[in-house]
C-alpha cells in the first residue's frame, strides 16, 4: 500500500500567464539550446559585411546583417509576446480554471493521465515550474500549489522520476 499523498495543481490559465510563461521558455531556450549560436553567426556577417563596406563600399550585406542581429537579440520576443497577445484578443478565450494532480501514476489533468514517459523534462524557475511533455509545454505558477512544501515534493518526484533539468 502505498503512502504517497497527490499534489493538486489549481489555476486559472490567463493571457498573462501565457506571456509570463512564454518569457520564461523564451529566456530558458535562448541560454540552454543551439540556437543561440544563430546569433553568434549573425554578428560574426556583421563583422564581415563591416570589413566589405570599408574596403569595397558595399552596403547591402551590412545592412541585412545588422537587421538580422536587431531581429535576433532584441525584436524576436516582441514579436513573439505580439503574436500572443494577438491570439488571445481575436479568439475571445476567457480565463480557464485547470487542475491537475500528480500522483504515483503519473499527472493527470481532468481524469487523463498524462504518463511519465510522454514527459520529457521539468524546468525549475523562481517563478514557477515548467514541464514539457511529447505533446505540450505547460507552465505551473509557484501558487498553483497550496505551499512551498507542495512545490518541492513535486520537484523531488520529477527529479526521482529523472524528469528535472539542472
Amino acid at each position: 500500500m502505498s503512502t504517497f499523498k497527490p499534489i493538486d495543481i489549481k489555476f486559472t490559465w490567463n493571457k498573462e500567464l501565457a506571456i509570463k510563461a512564454s518569457k520564461l521558455f523564451y529566456d530558458w531556450d535562448m541560454k540552454n539550446s543551439g540556437k543561440r549560436y544563430v546569433g553568434w553567426l549573425f554578428v560574426a556577417l556583421t563583422q564581415f559585411a563591416i570589413v566589405g563596406a570599408l574596403k569595397h563600399n558595399v552596403f547591402g550585406l551590412l545592412f541585412v546583417s545588422t537587421f538580422l542581429v536587431l531581429y535576433w537579440y532584441y525584436i524576436r520576443w516582441y514579436v513573439r509576446k505580439s503574436m500572443i497577445v494577438k491570439y488571445y484578443d481575436k479568439s475571445g478565450i476567457d480565463d480557464t480554471k485547470v487542475h491537475f494532480q500528480l500522483t504515483e501514476d503519473g499527472l493527470y489533468y481532468d481524469k487523463e493521465l498524462i504518463d511519465w514517459d510522454h514527459i520529457y523534462r521539468v524546468i525549475r524557475f523562481d517563478d514557477g515550474i515548467l514541464l514539457q511533455t511529447l505533446n505540450h509545454t505547460l507552465f505551473f505558477d509557484n501558487s498553483a500549489f497550496k505551499s512551498d512544501d507542495e512545490v518541492q515534493r513535486f520537484l523531488s518526484v520529477m527529479k526521482q522520476k529523472g524528469k528535472l533539468q539542472g
